[in-house]
């Protein structure tokens, strides 16, 4: 049986430890998060990115968005005939217990979203998923956007009351050199349960930029979209026996990201696969 490490403990790393645990031994994990280094997951250690040298094992096993950058990573560490990158095939999120609490949240929210009349749209690769007849379960999170600031910030305050003790609530904020708003404001809310394999909620939020409509990625870049694309509101689709808010233009909408045959399932895809994702520098290009 093959010694295997596995990159990263989040979604996809305990997705593919689910793929490969009965095939493999599986040695160790590697996760660049500090706070889960000298830790365990399922009674495996968890060691840092550059502690992979050290370790015994045939290959490492990875996947998921994050999965070209982490290759990279590895290349200067390990040879690349050590690497196994997984397809998007190979990696499922879902298991029966993230199923019912994804689907059970997806409906008290939008309950919550109606009672207090705030618009709100289902957004990437969780409508796609949608649309491909899946649960949202199988996406690692499922992405919420909202139109004003004021509403993140209300979602932030009165979220955790709604919701009560089953959920937790994080806060990201914006940092550095956002392109619209500045400093300590909130960027995302990211609501997580207390399932072993969790639900992931990212509530987000467009802003106007010029002529586009815009929304901060983790790395410096930032998703756009030309405003005509969000011009005729929200459409409701259904969804497990109840309906969701999603932009009348959905289908300009997802093109825009993934391109036409955003349906198709990618043999792989990465963070670097989207189509418009750009720095502040050239947004200012396109808005000239």
């Amino acid at each position: 049986m093959q010694n295997i490490v596995i990159f990263g403990t989040g979604a996809a790393g305990r997705a593919i430890y689910r793929a490969l645990k009965d095939e493999f031994n599986i040695v160790a994990f590697i996760d660049n998060n500090p706070n889960k280094q000298g830790t365990k997951y399922c009674d495996i250690e968890i060691y840092s990115v550059q502690n992979v040298v050290n370790l015994k094992f045939d290959y490492v096993y990875l996947g998921g968005i994050w999965a070209d950058e982490m290759e990279a990573q590895l290349l200067n560490l390990i040879d690349k005939s050590k690497i196994k990158v997984l397809d998007e095939k190979d990696i499922s999120f879902s298991t029966p217990s993230r199923q019912v609490a994804t689907d059970e949240i997806m409906r008290v929210l939008d309950g919550y979203f109606k009672e207090i009349k705030m618009d709100y749209f289902l957004c990437n690769s969780a409508l796609i998923s949608l649309l491909r007849g899946n649960s949202l379960s199988v996406v690692s999170d499922v992405d919420l956007y909202v139109m004003n600031y004021a509403d993140l910030e209300y979602l932030a305050r009165e979220l955790p009351h709604f919701l009560g003790s089953e959920y937790k609530l994080n806060l990201r904020y914006v940092k550095g050199d956002a392109a619209v708003r500045t400093d300590g404001q909130i960027k995302r809310i990211c609501i997580t349960n207390n399932l072993s394999e969790s639900i992931v909620i990212d509530i987000g939020l467009f802003d106007e930029y010029e002529n586009f409509m815009v929304c901060d990625y983790d790395d410096g870049r930032y998703f756009y979209f030309p405003k005509e694309i969000f011009e005729g509101g929200f459409t409701r689709l259904e969804y497990m026996g109840f309906e969701l808010n999603v932009l009348k233009h959905y289908n300009e909408y997802l093109e825009f990201m993934y391109g036409k045959n955003y349906l198709e399932m990618p043999k792989r895809f990465s963070s670097n696969d989207y189509l418009n994702l750009k720095t502040k520098a050239q947004l200012e290009e396109l808005k000239a």
